[in-house]
């Protein structure tokens, strides 16, 4: 759609896989994806400027471990990890331009110890109106079952616990500010 984008990743490999996957898919006259290698927690000085939208599907804390390095976020304590993921969406919004968009795909995550829900759809309201944008609209997306009826049998006579096929998409508003 020719429109600018700027993506940033922790790991350099997955910076190099969407660089890759770029240049197969668009052509010499489409406007070419920025991608920064970096830590999201610096991201007003790794991607400075005013942007029109923001778009994520963030870690789930624990639920996948992606890396290894001490500075990826599913490899925190929970409270750390809600702390860095509050700081990010605040500088994030800090960038946005009022009555522009941010919009953030997540699911909710089980706390390994318990067993029981974390609640992380809504501390990713709550960091978002704690940042100034308001819950605009929500989609529930339904995500292909696969395997999950059959993992799921011997785990639900053991846990009493369904699997989940389900993400949130929700959508922020960051209005006007008045003076």
């Amino acid at each position: 759609m020719n429109r600018q984008y700027t993506g940033v990743d922790l790991r350099k490999e997955q910076i190099e896989a969407n660089i890759n996957q770029g240049d197969e898919l668009l052509s010499t006259d489409d406007i070419k994806p920025k991608w920064i290698c970096g830590n999201s927690l610096n991201i007003a000085k790794l991607a400075k400027g005013e942007y029109d939208f923001i778009f994520s599907c963030p870690p789930y804390y624990d639920l996948e471990i992606y890396s290894d390095d001490k500075e990826d976020l599913s490899n925190k304590t929970y409270e750390d990890f809600l702390s860095m993921y509050r700081k990010i969406i605040f500088d994030s919004v800090n960038m946005l331009k009022d009555n522009r968009f941010a919009c953030f795909v997540v699911g909710d995550i089980r706390n390994r110890k318990t067993g029981m829900y974390r609640n992380f759809v809504s501390e990713t309201i709550a960091a978002f109106h704690n940042a100034g944008m308001e819950l605009y609209n929500e989609i529930i997306l339904l995500t292909t079952l696969g395997s999950l009826p059959i993992r799921m049998g011997r785990g639900f006579s053991i846990s009493r616990k369904v699997g989940k096929h389900i993400k949130c998409i929700s959508f922020f508003i960051k209005e006007t500010r008045r003076k």
